[in-house]
């Protein structure tokens, strides 16, 4: 695989880039954000994907095995190869024609990197506690805290004879309220280069598919299961599916089935009932092919869906001068709208603490008029991303202590002032949403046609200067993630969201268990990945660097231990 390919031109698609994929699926207009929030509603209410469909009984071919896996990606993988290689047949049904794109960021706690880097664990289930509102699955999360270092150290294992690295991330600011616990780890094939460029990010899938292979097992690629099969007493029993030439097989399974399937960002009525604010004020969007066929086939079969209905968005869907916004516009993406900078409104007004997470930085902005905001920074960009130290995605330059992953997400080149302005900053001055002006009178006119929003404008950014050197008495932001809008050329651009995943999904127990709404278990089905709950059912914790990919092998792998009674 060639990750530094052209990515360049995949940016014109906003986030499809970052799904490994080149075409879009249309999942909502561009209409105001009231007007696709009223279309919603009539979706919703018109909506059966809840209702279970008729029996298939047309069964042209039935297949014997050990265990069922839907989907090929971050979760599947590493189930189906956890069972395959202690002698299990294991077959994995794939939608696609190729498996899912890996994540360059794999985060586990306690593996052997972790090491002299030891964090306490309690404070992070508590963390997460908090930001997800008290709703998390505390009994996950220790669970995840116990058995993910061994899921890493099994994963190094087996990748490292095939060229794989597997170089461990523990850079944090010293900043007590950073909570950036080292945790994540970057499969890299080939000699890690701290300093970038890693063109051999992404690959560890690829190489997982290929052990996977090599030790027997079996991938069906383009063949969707449709439903789970289940004898009387309600266990799961294997899985139909629609081949190639549009035959149903059925796959029976009897140590069970394991369903990971990516969540349901690209099923218009799924998202219009659960979590339509979401996807209402983003410009792009990175899911193409996850429409809830796992979590759908789960609860037709008795399992529960958490309540809630959140979803991972970026905060870096550019908004064009015409100010509007739906994902299926497929805006480019702006890498630095992660960064800290300031924010105003609309108006000329600043509403935030801009050193926040990039979901938040999103649903903030979400709360402003027209549902986006304006980034304002000035001429000395560079040095102000290397002091705010950023981590996890939004990291614009190399760690000091060199383990941090410095690579541009999308082509895996180096991250560098020249690739930043390059790459990022001019083709959006090229396009024109990006706005440079030489006097920050002049980026006020080129910003806001009312005179009295001007005004306002110049009056926060004197405002914000100020604080900026005498402390933020506003909003609290942290000294160091502040900087001053004084030295010309002066720069804006407005920024929405990017779309990427759902991450509110079916209850399971700690074994990855599908539960009925009695707490029961419904044995033989086991749901990973984006489509289990529990982790984040309304917000990602995006300074767990690398937990979604990390959680998904972990848990599938759990799952996979015990369908099979490996120890």
């Amino acid at each position: 695989m060639n990750t530094a390919m052209t990515r360049r031109d995949l940016l014109k698609w906003g986030g499809i880039a970052a799904a490994g994929v080149v075409s879009a699926q249309a999942l909502a207009g561009c209409a105001s954000p009231k007007n696709q929030s009223e279309r919603a509603k009539e979706t919703a209410a018109a909506s059966s994907w809840r209702d279970a469909p008729e029996p298939i009984t047309d069964i042209a071919e039935t297949v014997d095995c050990d265990l069922v896996v839907v989907g090929a990606g971050n979760a599947g993988l590493m189930g189906a190869m956890t069972a395959q290689e202690k002698g299990f047949n294991v077959i994995v049904l794939e939608k696609g024609s190729d498996i899912a794109m890996a994540r360059e960021a794999v985060g586990s706690w306690g593996s052997r990197h972790a090491q002299g880097h030891e964090q306490d664990t309690a404070r992070l289930i508590n963390y997460a506690r908090k930001v997800e509102s008290g709703d998390v699955s505390m009994a996950l999360y220790r669970t995840w805290c116990e058995k993910s270092g061994e899921f890493m150290d099994w994963l190094e294992d087996i990748e490292t004879p095939k060229g794989m690295t597997f170089p461990f991330e523990w850079h944090a600011p010293s900043d007590a309220e950073a909570y950036y616990p080292p945790m994540c780890t970057n499969p890299v094939m080939g000699e890690f280069n701290p300093q970038g460029p890693n063109y051999g990010a992404y690959v560890h899938l690829e190489v997982m598919r290929d052990l996977f292979l090599e030790a027997g097992g079996t991938i069906e690629f383009s063949t969707p299961a449709k439903q789970l099969v289940q004898d009387d007493a309600g266990r799961v029993t294997g899985v139909i599916a629609q081949a190639s030439d549009k035959s149903y097989k059925r796959y029976n399974a009897s140590r069970g089935v394991i369903v990971c399937t990516g969540g349901y960002g690209a099923n218009k009525d799924m998202i219009a009932d659960l979590c339509p604010s979401a996807l209402s004020y983003c410009t792009s969007t990175a899911a193409t092919t996850e429409e809830g066929d796992g979590i759908r086939m789960a609860l037709w079969a008795g399992a529960v869906l958490e309540e809630g209905g959140g979803a991972m968005v970026w905060n870096r869907g550019v908004v064009n001068d015409d100010e509007q916004v739906g994902p299926d516009l497929g805006n480019p993406l702006f890498l630095p709208a992660s960064q800290p900078f300031l924010r105003v409104n609309v108006r000329g007004e600043r509403f935030m603490n801009e050193d926040s997470t990039y979901p938040e930085i999103y649903a903030q902005g979400t709360r402003q008029p027209k549902g986006f905001s304006w980034q304002v920074f000035d001429g000395t960009y560079w040095e102000d991303i290397q002091r705010f130290d950023t981590c996890g995605c939004s990291r614009l330059a190399p760690a000091p202590d060199g383990s941090a992953f410095n690579a541009d997400v999308y082509d895996c080149e180096a991250m560098t002032k020249e690739h930043l302005d390059s790459f990022w900053m001019q083709p959006q001055l090229d396009s024109g949403a990006l706005k440079k002006c030489d006097t920050i009178e002049e980026l006020a006119q080129t910003m806001f046609p009312d005179a009295d929003d001007q005004q306002t404008f110049l009056a926060t950014v004197a405002r914000y200067n100020q604080m900026m050197a005498q402390g933020d008495t506003d909003f609290g932001k942290a000294a160091y993630r502040c900087s001053t809008v004084d030295t010309a050329p002066f720069y804006a651009i407005r920024t929405s969201g990017n779309f990427l995943v759902t991450i509110n999904g079916v209850i399971t127990d700690t074994n990855s268990q599908a539960l009925r709404a009695d707490g029961s278990t419904i044995d033989g089905l086991y749901v990973c990945g984006n489509d289990q709950g529990g982790f984040y059912p309304h917000n990602y914790p995006s300074n767990f660097t690398g937990i979604n990919a990390g959680r998904s092998g972990a848990f599938a792998r759990i799952a996979a231990k015990h369908a099979c009674g490996i120890e």
